[in-house]
């Protein structure tokens, strides 16, 4: 199994991400994340995996 993190501080290019890495086989995992960052700004983060074969 393959994981990975894919992030981002908008939603819309973290969605769009998301749906690339959906494409290519993988799964999310869970709801998506938000940290709020030291700058102010929230960084948005959502886990994936994939199953190797």
């Amino acid at each position: 199994m393959e994981y990975i993190i894919v992030d981002d501080f908008e939603t819309k290019n973290l969605q769009k991400k998301v749906n690339d890495y959906i494409k290519k086989g993988y799964k999310p995992t869970g709801g998506i994340n938000a940290v709020p960052q030291k700058d102010g700004f929230v960084e948005y983060l959502q886990s994936m995996i994939k199953d190797k074969i």
